[in-house]
């Protein structure tokens, strides 16, 4: 699949399924995370090395656990709708998602959501492909 797509699971998150590294993952769209992050599981099917973070941090889950971060796969590519994003992914151990999209990603791609629709548009300057277009 080359885009996302909604899923009614839960009023309050924007789920769907996004194409990273060619293949097809289960995503969450999260507006509120500075960083975008991958399983392991996912992470070794994408062919790319991971590296080392220079310092390894701390993530809060929703459970009020934390979890440490040491590895991050650079220039991941993220295909929507044909075109090809890059996303910066830190691997993560989490089991609800595949993959979560945080805003370093939503601000390159000049991402709206729209909390109300749980939709999601990427409106690329100078882009008629996907200006505009809602994408999930």
């Amino acid at each position: 699949m080359s885009g996302c797509q909604t899923t009614e699971a839960s009023p309050d998150v924007v789920t769907g399924i996004l194409t990273i590294q060619y293949h097809d993952v289960y995503a969450l769209i999260d507006p509120g995370s500075t960083l975008s992050y991958v399983t392991p599981f996912v992470a070794m099917e994408f062919g790319i090395e991971p590296a080392q973070l220079h310092e390894p941090f701390l993530v809060s889950t929703l459970v009020g656990e934390s979890i440490t971060a040491a590895r991050v796969y650079r220039s991941c590519v993220v295909t929507i709708h044909g075109r090809d994003t890059m996303a910066d992914l830190v691997e993560l151990g989490m089991i609800d998602f595949y993959v979560i999209m945080g805003m370093d990603w939503l601000y390159s791609c000049f991402a709206k959501l729209d909390c109300r629709t749980r939709t999601m548009r990427l409106e690329f300057p100078n882009d008629p492909l996907l200006n505009g277009r809602e994408i999930m």
